[in-house]
């Protein structure tokens, strides 16, 4: 059945792809009219789309069921957290970028649209490289403030670039992956930080390994590290040789900031609420850390997840993981038409290297909350639905 082009989903559609303009790109800050709170206003008329779409039924799928269900354990922990409006605020957080996955599972219902909403990941990935290389490793505020966490972005979404180049036909979409991956590389190099530079080799040793194209995939690799050495220099080298040192320095408060967790958790096995953990650190901080340092994070997701959330937020997170590793496997089983085929494979190892690049980098930061992951799995989702209609 034809389709208006302005039918209901293609509003979604265009809305979703607004809404990451403002969140990844933050246009608002470099146009000043953050006043006018776009990413609410977009974020209002998601909501009030998807409520009227009548095509809700198409996003109760598993893994948007387990993200709710996160949604609402955070929820939960509100009255009973110490710090009632930090666990509020999270919460709040969290809900807000739920429109926007929701949007996505129900828009995303072409093999078209699916290749565009990835293309425009790949685009904000590249616009927050560069503009990084002229503020100091850093990226246009947000989730980029820190070039901890610019790192952890741009090997997020790396894979997919890094994927698409070996099976994309058209000469100048070819050129711009592998543009795309020697920017978001170097930005990488740029940011100084040892974490994402951790990260980095991770995903790129997920990558070769897991790539139908080994040889190609190995020369790829070793340009990339061609790439570190010559612009990284050997200030960088001495730099990241340094992650080794964890008796010592930052990586051994990170350290002892995990052991808080532990201990945290031991106490509160349920959880202490959303960002509670920096509230309630002073009371478990190791004597070897200087009193009263109220507000420090636990500077890894996965102690995050321990101390905040407890048994149920670890038994729901790594329940999302399985079933988007599930559906990742799945998409590769499919029979589809050979064009559609060759892009869902490289997208499905786009994936599996993602996940390496943001759990690897995400294990020194706190960045539980960070919408990365919640993105991901929106996609991996609709990329599955897609295939089937294909199949």
């Amino acid at each position: 059945m034809t389709v208006s082009k302005y039918d209901n989903n293609s509003k979604l559609f265009i809305l979703a792809c607004l809404f990451l303009i403002f969140d990844y790109g933050r246009v608002q800050d470099i146009l000043s009219i953050g006043f006018l709170r776009p990413t609410m206003v977009i974020i209002f008329i998601l909501s009030v789309l998807l409520i009227t779409s009548g095509k809700l039924q198409y996003v109760l799928t598993r893994q948007v069921l387990l993200i709710g269900v996160f949604i609402v354990l955070l929820g939960l922990h509100i009255p009973f957290a110490h710090n009632n409006y930090l666990a509020f605020a999270t919460t709040r957080n969290m809900l807000l970028i739920f429109p926007f996955i929701l949007a996505v599972v129900i828009s995303v219902s072409s093999f078209a649209r699916l290749k565009k909403l990835v293309m425009l990941f790949i685009f904000l990935m590249v616009y927050v490289s560069i503009y990084s290389f002229f503020h100091s490793g850093l990226g246009p505020g947000n989730y980029f403030a820190d070039e901890n966490d610019l790192s952890l972005y741009i090997n997020t979404w790396l894979p997919f670039p890094y994927f698409l180049f070996f099976v994309e036909k058209e000469t100048k979409k070819k050129f711009f992956y592998l543009g795309s991956v020697i920017v978001g590389v170097l930005a990488v190099v740029i940011s100084f930080s040892r974490g994402g530079f951790v990260g980095l080799i991770c995903m790129m040793v997920v990558a070769w390994a897991v790539s139908s194209y080994k040889i190609k995939s190995a020369i790829l690799v070793i340009v990339i590290g061609l790439l570190i050495f010559e612009f990284g220099g050997d200030k960088y080298l001495q730099e990241m040789s340094t992650v080794k040192e964890i008796h010592s320095g930052t990586a051994q408060e990170r350290i002892l900031s995990w052991k808080a967790a532990w201990a945290m958790f031991l106490d509160h096995p349920l959880g202490v609420g959303g960002n509670n953990f920096q509230v309630l650190f002073p009371r478990y901080q190791p004597p070897e850390l200087k009193r009263g340092m109220y507000g420090r994070v636990a500077h890894s997701l996965w102690f995050t997840l321990l101390a905040e959330l407890g048994i149920p937020g670890i038994i729901v997170y790594l329940s999302l993981l399985c079933l988007n590793i599930k559906d990742i496997l799945q998409i590769r089983c499919l029979e589809v038409p050979s064009d559609a085929n060759k892009y869902l494979s490289a997208l499905s190892f786009g994936f599996l290297a993602s996940f390496a690049g943001f759990f690897v980098s995400g294990s020194f930061l706190s960045v539980l909350y960070y919408p990365h992951y919640w993105y991901l799995t929106a996609i991996v989702v609709a990329g599955k639905r897609v295939a089937l209609q294909l199949e």
